[in-house]
């Protein structure tokens, strides 16, 4: 269909330019990794990362959301890009969360926290697009359904 055509390069352009400026300016992104980092290698028994790590997880990050967010507006292996597109930004949305009531009246937490919570739903909208075609899930019950169709049809005929 060609909204789909023209829909995944739109929303594929978000991704890129996001990872795109978490590789070429970390220093916002390592910001608000920081904190939250910090408590999960605590939380497995780690000791803090140093400034230099969390540049390159985000730099890294950033990279893979360059390369999904490509693959994406290329139409290459769309639903997978896609889905791997939300995985990702997950982290990203836990990390822009709102703390505290008064976070959520800042702009400066509220609007990327509703960003990324926007580009999440619609990389799962992408991941689960079949485009028109039936779902595996539909096409093996199927299969299913005909194999004992037809395994009754054979019994019927050897009765």
């Amino acid at each position: 269909m060609m909204l789909r055509k023209v829909a995944r390069p739109l929303l594929a352009t978000w991704f890129i330019h996001d990872g795109y400026n978490a590789v070429r300016h970390p220093s916002e992104h390592v910001e608000a990794a920081r904190e939250p980092l910090a408590k999960a290698t605590g939380l497995i028994g780690m000791d803090p990362l140093d400034d230099k790590t969390v540049k390159r997880i985000v730099q890294f990050q950033g990279a893979a959301t360059v390369a999904l967010g490509g693959a994406l507006a290329l139409s290459k292996t769309p639903r997978t890009a896609g889905l791997l597109l939300a995985l990702s930004t997950v982290p990203q949305v836990a990390v822009r969360a709102p703390r505290s009531v008064a976070d959520l009246r800042s702009p400066q937490v509220s609007g990327p926290f509703v960003s990324k919570l926007g580009a999440l739903g619609a990389a799962l909208l992408v991941a689960a697009d079949t485009a028109g075609q039936p779902s595996m899930a539909w096409r093996v019950q199927k299969a299913r359904t005909e194999r004992r169709e037809v395994a009754a049809a054979a019994s019927a005929t050897k009765a």
